[in-house]
Order: structure tokens, then C-alpha cells, then sequence
């Protein structure tokens, strides 16, 4: 059972207002750590891909230019299908929710997009309640070639082994030292982030109690927070959609910021109308359409590991 209730001028940009405050005071943190890139039109170029290379030594009294080309390709930022949520509105006790930014309906709608956005970082979506890897994104398939011609995996070589149990300090430097040895961080500074589930926030205070008396700056704000702070240059960013892989280790990737591009045709939004099909019902809706790319492959590094 629906009630007509005409949605007017105010009622629009009231509702499209409240979302955007919604987003805002959520703060998603992977979006800090990203690259954000504005986009528009069917496909955008995240980055050119220049091979690497070395300076040459010049010979005296030569008359010949210098020629010393590098491989070139492209990463690109393809416009993707809407994340979106909504709902139909047959109550006026919904109706003034909707125009509440403190409410609970407009703030859960707000929160299932943001929380595709976070996806679309990650690279994954929900499958019958676990999460797979899928297109863009840190772990998903990047879209590369001058003419969007090559779709491509997260190298193997990119995949730490499980080895022991949980994450641990050797993993933790044996990924930043890959990392570094890439170059990711050398001259620029570039931060590091990780995702993390409980289990393996659960490891790192674990590291914190081994350390036994000879408690440092790390792990006295460890035991007053119960959170990890920033440990080898690590930022931890924490998140239950961390997908596993065929042999149920956790995949916990590593990226080094500037790497991964965050493009948005359109960010988080609200729109609010009256549906001519359904007797003049007010719809809600939130949507966004944005995409994601790893910009080098050898900026991501993903440590698998076993959960007791």
C-alpha cells in the first residue's frame, strides 16, 4: 500500500543534501588510501606504463642524438556499472525519515553504496556470503594496452606463501622489502597501506604481548587502544570482506598508495522523485559510479594466511 505524497523542489535537494552529508561523515577509509582521479566519457587512462630503464653515458665529440626509448602501455579506468540502492516510500513517517540525515533508512542506503565503493577498491564483490576477487581494483583484473586490449590477473608472483600460521613480523618484512626492492617508496615516500580482518588485527596485538617487558612506543599504544597503529609503515585499515583463496587462506593485500587510482564519474549521491508507473509513489535512491586500477602490478603485494 503506497500514499501519494508529491515530491517537490525542496524535498529533492533536502534528501540529495543529506545523503552527501551522510558520505561525508562516514569516512571510508580506503578512500584515503587511494589516488582519486575525476572521469567522464566511456574509459579513462589511470596512468601511461613506462618499462624500466637506465641512463647511458654519453660519447665525446658525437654527433649522433640520443635514443634510448622506453616500453610504453597504459592503465585505464573503464566507466562501470551503477552501485545504487533505493526504495519505494508508502509511509510518511518514511517519507520524513528520508529527509533526515541523523535517520536510520537514509543512513543505511547511504552506507550499502559507500560499502560498494570500498568493493570496487578492494576489488571484490559478496558471493553467496564469502567475497571473490573480481574486475578492477587492488586485487582485481586490470585493464591495460593502448586500446584496452589486455585484461590481466594479479601476477602469482605478487602472492606471498601462507607458510606459518597468521600474519607475522617475518611476512610483514619480508613484503616490505619486495616492495622497496620495486622501488615503491623509495623516492617519493609513498605510504603503505594493508587491509586487515580481526583475525589478523588479533595477530598483530599478539606481537605487541611477545615483546614481554621491553614494551616500545608501538606497543604501549597497542595494549591502551587494543588497535594497531602504524607498524613498519604499514597503515592497517580494518574490514570483514576480505575474500580466501581455494585453500581457505586469507588474502591480505598491501599497497603502496599512489598505485592504486580511484576513478569517479560520479560520487555518492541522492535523488528523490515520484513514480508515474507506481501511483505517484516517492522513490529513494543512492547510487555512484566509480571504477578502480592497480596502476603497476609490482606496487601490490598479497600475503596469504592461514586463520587458527
Amino acid at each position: 500500500m503506497s500514499f501519494d505524497r508529491l515530491v517537490e523542489a525542496h524535498h529533492k535537494l533536502t534528501y540529495s543534501n543529506s545523503v552527501a552529508m551522510v558520505a561525508q561523515q562516514m569516512r571510508n577509509p580506503l578512500r584515503a588510501a587511494v589516488t582519486t582521479k575525476p572521469c567522464t566519457g566511456e574509459a579513462h587512462a589511470a596512468s601511461d606504463l613506462l618499462g624500466t630503464g637506465e641512463y647511458v653515458i654519453g660519447e665525446d665529440r658525437t654527433r649522433r642524438n640520443t635514443e634510448n626509448p622506453l616500453q610504453r602501455s597504459r592503465r585505464w579506468l573503464v566507466r562501470p556499472q551503477e552501485i545504487k540502492s533505493g526504495q519505494y516510500i508508502d509511509e510518511e513517517d518514511k517519507f520524513d525519515m528520508a529527509m533526515d540525515p541523523t535517520s536510520d533508512l537514509l543512513r543505511a542506503h547511504t552506507v550499502m553504496v559507500e560499502r560498494g565503493v570500498a568493493d570496487t577498491i578492494l576489488g571484490i564483490r559478496p558471493s553467496g556470503g564469502t567475497f571473490e576477487v573480481t574486475e578492477s581494483g587492488v586485487l582485481g583484473r586490470a585493464v591495460s594496452g593502448k586500446r584496452k586490449e589486455t585484461t590481466s590477473d594479479l601476477p602469482a608472483a605478487q602472492y606471498e606463501p601462507a607458510a606459518s600460521t597468521g600474519l607475522t613480523l617475518a611476512k610483514l618484512r619480508a613484503v616490505k622489502k619486495k616492495l622497496r626492492k620495486a622501488e615503491f617508496g623509495m623516492e617519493t615516500d609513498d605510504p603503505f597501506y594493508a587491509a586487515i580482518t580481526p583475525e589478523q588485527e588479533d595477530d598483530l596485538l599478539a606481537i605487541v604481548v611477545a615483546t614481554g617487558a621491553s614494551l616500545n612506543a608501538f606497543s604501549i599504544e597497542q595494549l591502551r587502544s587494543g588497535k594497531p597503529t602504524s607498524l613498519m609503515g604499514f597503515e592497517w585499515i580494518m574490514t570483514n570482506r576480505l575474500p580466501v583463496d581455494s585453500s581457505g587462506n586469507r588474502l591480505i593485500p598491501v599497497w603502496a598508495k599512489s598505485n592504486i587510482v580511484l576513478g569517479v564519474w560520479k560520487d555518492v549521491y541522492g535523488k528523490m522523485w515520484n513514480d508515474g508507473s507506481a501511483e505517484e509513489a516517492p522513490v529513494i535512491k543512492v547510487g555512484a559510479r566509480v571504477d578502480c586500477v592497480r596502476v603497476q602490478d609490482e606496487g601490490v603485494r598479497v600475503i596469504r594466511c592461514v586463520e587458527s
